[in-house]
This record gives structure tokens, sequence and C-alpha cells, in this order.
């Protein structure tokens, strides 16, 4: 038996008896404060967890009514010859009002367990198919540049004493630049895994933006150098609530994407500010921007607009929905807006912590 299951019976027959007396004061017959009899029989069987409460608040109901309503009041005795059959079909009025009750919310349990099972059904099915998009996309992009590694490295063993120097350059350049592409795409896959899996646990601290944004700017991509990145610290000391690791890799994901879709000696301006309470960094190219049609799908996973700046090797599409993730696991927003008077710019929100000078 339940302490909170006893009590809400117990309440409700209160009420119902409180009710009942209201109206016999008004002048109501019987029937009426019968029939609040087994509203409170229902009431009870609705709000308790074992149909046996509600059989006992039927047969409590009818002992009460007779006690309270009938004559002679307050005994269990009734003059009336008719109470008899009064009693019995109040008690099986109840009886029978809290078994429609009580298989109707049978019915919703078993409708709610249901959808319970269609919707783990549904997640199943949906993180299958993220996992053989994963692996036919790994399996593509993993490819090229392993190709175009061993390829070179093949070259320099078998060839390499008859290459001059510009040359050598060349391919130790197009190694390097293939390798740290696939330390990138390997960085975004594990961290797409923990947060597919609910495993990204964030170490929030309070940072400094301008050191975070140093930290990824020594980080980006090397063809950085064909492109001129400013950057505009509006706010000296502001700080923000964040796990610095992945806000550096959420702005190198953004420069990256930056340097590949934008022609050489493009300019990027990434800026810091505080607006509002919050730390706000946008990062801003003046390269061909990104259409209309595209700008609500660009934080798709596995989405990768077409471009023909980018080079040859096909892009996952998982930076930019990575991006997202991080930044909303933060309780901040990222946002994607027009460059005037061409470009994109992409402004991330996060919370600012106040600076505090101990005198």
């Amino acid at each position: 038996m339940s302490l909170s299951d006893i009590t809400k019976s117990c309440t409700i027959l209160v009420l119902s008896t409180c009710i009942g007396m209201l109206f016999r004061h008004l002048g109501f017959d019987e029937a009426n404060i019968i029939t609040v009899y087994v509203l409170g029989v229902l009431l009870t069987s609705v709000t308790t967890s074992h149909r046996i409460y509600s059989l006992i608040s039927s047969i409590v109901s009818v002992l009460v009514f007779n006690f309270l309503f009938t004559e002679p009041q307050f005994t269990l005795k009734a003059y009336d010859k008719g109470y008899p059959v009064t009693f019995l079909i109040m008690f099986l009025s109840a009886l029978l009002t809290s078994s429609l009750a009580e298989k109707l919310k049978a019915q919703a349990l078993e409708n709610e367990r249901t959808a319970r099972e269609k919707e783990r059904a549904a997640n199943l099915a949906k993180n299958e198919q993220l996992r053989a998009n994963l692996l036919r996309s790994i399996s593509h992009d993993l490819r090229t540049p392993l190709t175009s590694i061993s390829g070179n490295a093949s070259n320099l063993l078998s060839n390499g004493s008859s290459f001059d120097e510009e040359t050598k350059n060349q391919l130790y350049q197009d190694i390097y630049d293939d390798s740290m592409w696939l330390i990138s795409l390997v960085e975004n896959l594990l961290s797409v895994t923990r947060l597919d899996e609910g495993r990204l646990n964030l170490n929030l601290t309070d940072d400094l933006v301008e050191d975070v944004i140093t930290e990824a700017i020594a980080h980006v991509n090397r063809k950085s150098t064909e492109h001129s990145i400013t950057v505009q610290n509006m706010d000296d000391y502001l700080l923000a609530r964040m796990d610095a690791k992945l806000m550096v890799q959420v702005i190198i994901n953004i420069v990256d994407n930056a340097i590949k879709y934008t022609p050489k000696g493009s300019h990027i301006v990434i800026k810091s500010m505080k607006e509002d309470g919050k730390a706000l960094i946008s990062i801003a190219d003046d390269g061909s921007g990104i259409p209309d049609e595209m700008k609500d799908r660009v934080f798709d996973m596995f989405y990768s607009g077409a471009n023909s700046i980018a080079d040859s090797r096909r892009s996952m599409g998982l930076g930019l929905s990575l991006c997202r993730s991080i930044v909303n696991a933060h309780g901040g927003t990222i946002t994607l807006s027009d460059n005037v008077p061409h470009g994109a710019v992409f402004t991330i929100v996060l919370p600012a912590v106040e600076v505090r000078i101990h005198e």
C-alpha cells in the first residue's frame, strides 16, 4: 500500500462528502449526491496506482452516503425499503466507472510505451544511418589524401636524388598538407562520435577570448599564408565561460573553411567584442559568399556546398555541423550572415564573464 495513494483516496472522499453536504444544504436530491461520489471514485481510479484503491473507495462511499445522507442519519440503518437497491446501484456504478477508468489508464500507458518503443527504433535507425554515412564518407575521404601521401612518398624514395630542391619542397608540402587534413578529419570524427554518444564532457573555465583565438590561428591550415588573416580584439580582457580546447577547434574549422572556399589573397577578419553581456566572436571573409538557398543547410551534417575554389578533395561536411553542436553545448549560438559588400560572416555568441579586479 502506498501512503501517497491512501492520502489521495482519503482526500477525494472527504471532498466528495463536503460537496455532497453542500448539495444537501442547497436542496439537491440524493441522485446528485450519488453522482458526486461516483465521480470521486473515478478520480481515485485515475490518480492512484492500483485498482484496490478505487474498489475500497466504492465500498466506503456507499457506507458514508448511508451514514450521512439517508434516514436515520448517522447510522448505517436505512428505513426506506428502496435504499438497499440504491446502495447496490451506487456501488455497481462506482465500480464500473472505476473499471473503465483503469482500462483507459492501462491503454494510455500501453500507447505511451508503444510510442517510446517507436521513438527508440527511430533513433536506432537514425544512428545506423549516421554510421553508414560516416563509413561511406570516411572510405572516400581517407582514400584521396592517403593515396596522395603514399604516391608522393614513393616518388621521393624512388626518384628523390633526381628532383631539384623546389620539387622536393613541393612534395614535402603536399605530404604535410594531406597529413594535417587527415588529423583535422580524425579530430572532427572523434568529436562527432562523442557528441552522438553523449560523452562530450565540457571542461568549462573562464578563459580570455583573445588567447583562444591566438591558439586557433597557430593551428590553422598551412595555406593560410596565401590569405590575409587579421585579428581585432575590441575589448581588453574579454572573458567567456567555455571549454577552451573545443572552442579552439570551432575557430579552426571556420577559418579553415574560409581559407578553403575563398580565392588566394582574400582577407579573413576575426573580431571579438562584448555586447549585451555576451562574448561575440565573428569570422568574416571577403570571398564570393554563400547563396541564400544554402544558408539554412550549411550547418547540416554531411552537407557540403559546391564551390569551384575548393580543392578536388570532397569535404565530409562535418566541420560546421560540429561547430554548431559544440557552441550549442556551451549554451551559445552560431549564425551565418552576409559580409558587405561580399563574403560571409560567422558569429559565435557565448556567455561572457565579468573581469574581477582584486584590490
